[in-house]
C-alpha cells in the first residue's frame, strides 16, 4: 500500500467503549437537557436524556424478558423517537438489531428478515396484519411501537439487573442491508465498537458543542443517519428534532431552527433550489448576486460578513443553521461555494456503511475544496499500489483501501462476499481516489461505473455528470457509454428540469440541451466528451437516500 495516513487525535474525548456507555454517559452528563424532540399532532413534545435513558431501560427489560433464541430484532418504521428508543435498547441489552429500509414492498423486506434470522420484529402498528401474512419462518415475535410501553410495564422487574450486565463491544451489533445503487443487498455486520470509535473520530472533526441542535431528515436504518446524527450529537448532549416528511422540512426548519443539519445531495440541491426560486420570484436577482460575489471576495479576505448579509435567506432555513454536512454521493463544489458564502458552513464527508460509515470529512474550519476530508482518527486509508489508474496532480488514482477499528466484521453468511471485499487485512470500497499531501481524500468516480473505451482510457461518468448536473436545464443525468457499429459514444441522458423549460419558454428542448452540453464539452479533453444526448421523460430511479440508481446500458438509461 502506498500513500496511507492514519491521523493524529485532534483532541482527546471521552473514550467510551459501547453504545450501552454512550446512553448511560449521556444520561448522567446531560440529563435534564432535551435530547429529542418531535411533533405530536399540534404540540412539540421533548423528551430529556434522563427520560431516554429510562426508556431504553424498560424496553431493553422487555426484550430480555422475550428469551429470544438468537436476539435478532428488526425495526421497520418511520422516523420516530420510538424507533430510536427501539435501536438503543437493542444495543443496551448486547442484543443484534437489524434496520429495514421502510420503503420496500413486504415480499422484499420478508426475504432480508429471513436472511438475517431475525426472531423478534419491532414495527409500527399499521405494518403488522402485513408481516403476518409473510408467514415468516419461525414465527419471530411481533412487537407494535405504538404500545411499547404498555407492553413494557411487564419487564420493570428487570431494570435492577440491566444496568451491571456486561456486552462485548466486538460482537456482532448491527445488520445494515446495503442500499446501494448496483447488485443485491448484502448484510453489513458491525460491531458497538465499530461503530463507536467512528462516533468519536467524527467528534474530533467536526466542531459540536451541547448548543447545538440538528434535524433528522434522512432514515434512522441508514448509518450515515445513525452514526453521523443521533449518536454523534447524543455524544455532545446537543438535541436531535425529529423530521416527520421530507415534504414538511421546509416548515420543520422553521419550527425547530437547527444548527446542524445533515443532509445527501439530493436535499442540499434541492434547498439551493428553493432559495433560487425565492430570488427569481422577489425580482430581486442582482442585488442577490452582487451580495453573494461580495461575500466571497470579502470571505477569502478574512472578513466574515455574509450570515449578516444573507440574514433574511437564512431566515427561511429557520434562522440558525450554520453548519450542513453532506455524505452519501459526492456534492458539487459549486454548492460548498454557495452556502458557505450565504453564511453557511457546508462541508462534505464520505463513507461506506461497511465502515460504519464515516472514513473522512472536512473539518468545519480547515476544509479543502474539491475534498471529500480528511481520514478519521479510526482508521487508515490507502491507494491500492496494485492498480492506478493515472495521475492527479502528482498523485496515484487508485481505489481507495482502508483498514481499521471502524471497518466491518464482514457480509453476514457470506463468507464469498466478504473474501472478495478484502485483501491482506484491507477493506476494498469500490470507490476511486486519491490522496494529497495534507492527508485529504478526494474522490473521482466508482471502479463498477468506469467506461473504459476502446483507446484504452479510463473514463469516470461522475466527473462528466458533476459538470453537466451544473446547468439549469438539467435536473438529472446520467452518462453511459455506447456503440453503434464501430462508433463509440459516450451518452448523456439527461432529465430535463420542466421549470427551467417553461420560465425561459425553451421550445425544442433537446436542441437547446445539446447546445449547453457542447458548452461543457469545451471544458473537457477530448476523450471525455459527450457525443450523444438523450432525453427522459421521468425521473430517474432512486435509492431510498435519493442517489440515482446507476444504469449500464443504453436501454436501461433511457
Amino acid at each position: 500500500m502506498r500513500n496511507s495516513f492514519k491521523n493524529p487525535l485532534y483532541a482527546p474525548g471521552v473514550q467510551l467503549a459501547s453504545i450501552k456507555e454512550l446512553i448511560v454517559f449521556a444520561a448522567g452528563q446531560y440529563g435534564t437537557k432535551a435530547a429529542f424532540r418531535y411533533k405530536k399532532e399540534d404540540q412539540i413534545i421533548i423528551r430529556t436524556y434522563a427520560e431516554l435513558y429510562r426508556d431504553v431501560k424498560l424496553q431493553s427489560g422487555l426484550f430480555k424478558s422475550l428469551n429470544l433464541p438468537r436476539k435478532h430484532i428488526a425495526i421497520i418504521g418511520k422516523t420516530s423517537y420510538e424507533w430510536i428508543v427501539t435501536y438503543l435498547s437493542i444495543m443496551y441489552s448486547g442484543m443484534v438489531a437489524v434496520p429495514i429500509d421502510t420503503q420496500l414492498l413486504p415480499q422484499e423486506y420478508g426475504k432480508l428478515l429471513k436472511r438475517a434470522d431475525v426472531d423478534c420484529v419491532v414495527c409500527e402498528k399499521k405494518l403488522k396484519s402485513s408481516i403476518d401474512d409473510l408467514q415468516l419462518t419461525g414465527s419471530p415475535s411481533i412487537l407494535c411501537m405504538d404500545e411499547e410501553k404498555t407492553n413494557a410495564d411487564a419487564a420493570r422487574e428487570l431494570l435492577s439487573d440491566e444496568i451491571s450486565d456486561q456486552i462485548d463491544v466486538n460482537a456482532l451489533a448491527v445488520i445494515v442491508f446495503t442500499s446501494g445503487t448496483t447488485g443485491e443487498s448484502k448484510g453489513v455486520m458491525l460491531s458497538q465498537k465499530n461503530i463507536m470509535v467512528d462516533v468519536q473520530s467524527a467528534s474530533q472533526i467536526l466542531g459540536l458543542s451541547e448548543q447545538d441542535s440538528s434535524l433528522s431528515i434522512l432514515p434512522l436504518y441508514h448509518s450515515y443517519e445513525m452514526t453521523c446524527d443521533i449518536l454523534l450529537l447524543m455524544y455532545f448532549g446537543a438535541s436531535v428534532s425529529l423530521n416527520d416528511s421530507l415534504k414538511y422540512m421546509s416548515r420543520n426548519l422553521k419550527i425547530f431552527r437547527p444548527s446542524v443539519l445533515f443532509a445527501v445531495p439530493m436535499v442540499v440541491e434541492s434547498i439551493h433550489r428553493s432559495i433560487m426560486e425565492a430570488v427569481r420570484k422577489s425580482k430581486k436577482e442582482k442585488l442577490f448576486y452582487l451580495l453573494l460575489r461580495l461575500s466571497a471576495i470579502l470571505n477569502k479576505a478574512g472578513i466574515h460578513c455574509s450570515r449578516s448579509l444573507f440574514k433574511n435567506v437564512r431566515k427561511e432555513l429557520g434562522g440558525e443553521l450554520r453548519l450542513m454536512i453532506s455524505g452519501g454521493a459526492y456534492l458539487d463544489q459549486i454548492y460548498i461555494d454557495f452556502f458557505d458564502n450565504i453564511g453557511i458552513n457546508l462541508v462534505q464527508g464520505y463513507g461506506i456503511t461497511e465502515c460504519a460509515p464515516l472514513l473522512s470529512a472536512n473539518p468545519d474550519r480547515f476544509k479543502k475544496r474539491y475534498s471529500i476530508g480528511r481520514i478519521v482518527t479510526c482508521c487508515e486509508v490507502a491507494i491500492d499500489k496494485n492498480d492506478t489508474y493515472e495521475k492527479a496532480d502528482g498523485h496515484a488514482v487508485g481505489e481507495i483501501m482502508a483498514r481499521g477499528a471502524n471497518v466491518m466484521l464482514g457480509y453476514y453468511k457470506d463468507e464469498k462476499s466478504t473474501s472478495a471485499a478484502m485483501r491482506e487485512g484491507w477493506f476494498k470500497t469500490g470507490d476511486i481516489g486519491w490522496i494529497d499531501q495534507d492527508n485529504y481524500l478526494y474522490i473521482t468516480g466508482r471502479i463498477k461505473n468506469l467506461m473504459v473505451l476502446s483507446n484504452g482510457k479510463n473514463v469516470s461518468p461522475e466527473e462528466i455528470e458533476q459538470k453537466l448536473f451544473r446547468l439549469p436545464v438539467v435536473k438529472e443525468v446520467q452518462v453511459v457509454s455506447t456503440k453503434e457499429g464501430y462508433r463509440e459514444e459516450i451518452m448523456a441522458v439527461i432529465f430535463p428540469d420542466e421549470t427551467y423549460i417553461e420560465e425561459n419558454a425553451i421550445t425544442d428542448v433537446k436542441k437547446y440541451a445539446e447546445h449547453e452540453v457542447n458548452n461543457v464539452n469545451k471544458e473537457l479533453p477530448a476523450y471525455m466528451q459527450v457525443t450523444k444526448v438523450v432525453l427522459r421523460d421521468s425521473e430517474f430511479p432512486k435509492t431510498s437516500t435519493r442517489k440515482i440508481k446507476r444504469m449500464y446500458t443504453t436501454e436501461e438509461a433511457q
